[in-house]
């Protein structure tokens, strides 16, 4: 259900929220920038949204992108310099598209929390921190979730966009998966599901790219500012680290490899559904293909 507000009823009440929170924004969650609104009209500015929290990257679970996608107001608490803060993302309609509300409120002293006792505010602020990674992570690999993944792929596609970078995912599954729940047991099917999520992570630049278990066995791999060639380079590497790192159960007999497929865009517009549908359609191939092999 559609509960936007419309910029014009946004207008009425801004001075009035000014009141109530001790930070009040408009962002564009799809470019991450704090936007100025002016009679009756929006400007961007240089601003970013994420640099309020002292990041120098994205938020991993931006509450504004989750607003956006849902079209319905969402709350997050964050933490930061020994505050708590809550906020309220409102998806707001204007005439250049959907744009959010940033509500931000310092609620420390109504949640009893003593700054200046340093464990207490140590522990809120892991608190806070793993209450926002269970949003966005997935709990038997610790990776980022389909959730992450319907979130964040939109935003970097934007930025590659505007950039004028190449961007590629990966999408990647176990070979034979099923066999090697049946042969070995659900429990050892979660093992190999964890070390192969571990291998795609600890192949990737953690600091510009990311991987998300997209579902079961299936992964997704994103990488920024990487062309094709590149993309499959990296593929094949990590098809080849798989092969053999990935031990077998000393009860099992089975090869445990994986398939890989791979969707490049730059400068061109695709959605995040098109480019997974690309590489969902190329690991497809590498699998009638024989398996254990990079489709691009």
């Amino acid at each position: 259900m559609d509960k936007t507000i419309a910029l014009e009823e946004l207008q009425l009440h801004l001075d009035f929220f000014k009141k109530m929170y001790q930070v009040v924004r408009i962002v564009d969650p799809t470019t991450k920038k704090v936007l100025n609104y002016n009679d009756k009209s929006i400007e961007y500015t240089d601003g970013i949204c994420y640099s309020y929290w002292e990041n120098d990257s994205m938020c991993e679970n931006c509450v504004s992108m989750r607003a956006f996608f849902s079209k319905d107001t969402v709350y997050k608490l964050e933490y930061l310099s020994d505050k708590v803060y809550m906020i309220t993302a409102i998806p707001i309609r204007s005439t250049d598209g959907l744009v959010i509300l940033e509500l931000l409120k310092d609620v420390t002293h109504t949640m009893l929390i003593d700054t200046e006792d340093n464990e207490k505010a140590h522990n809120i602020k892991s608190y806070i921190s793993n209450m926002n990674d269970m949003v966005v992570k997935d709990p038997l690999t610790g990776l980022y979730n389909r959730r992450f993944i319907d979130e964040r792929l939109p935003v970097d596609i934007i930025q590659s966009l505007l950039n004028e970078k190449p961007l590629s995912i990966i999408m990647t599954d176990i070979d034979q998966f099923k066999a090697i729940n049946d042969e070995l047991g659900h429990i050892e099917g979660d093992s190999k599901i964890k070390q192969y999520g571990e291998i795609l992570k600890s192949s990737i630049r953690l600091e510009n790219d990311w991987v998300a278990r997209y579902g079961g066995d299936e992964f997704l791999i994103c990488l920024n500012n990487t062309d094709n060639d590149t993309a499959y380079s990296i593929a094949e590497r990590i098809r080849k680290k798989i092969e053999r790192d990935m031990s077998l159960n000393k009860h099992g007999n089975i090869n445990i490899t994986g398939s890989f497929g791979i969707c490049t865009m730059y400068k061109e517009e695709m959605t995040a559904e098109d480019m997974m549908k690309t590489a969902d359609n190329n690991l497809f191939i590498a699998k009638e293909k024989g398996k254990n092999i990079v489709i691009r």
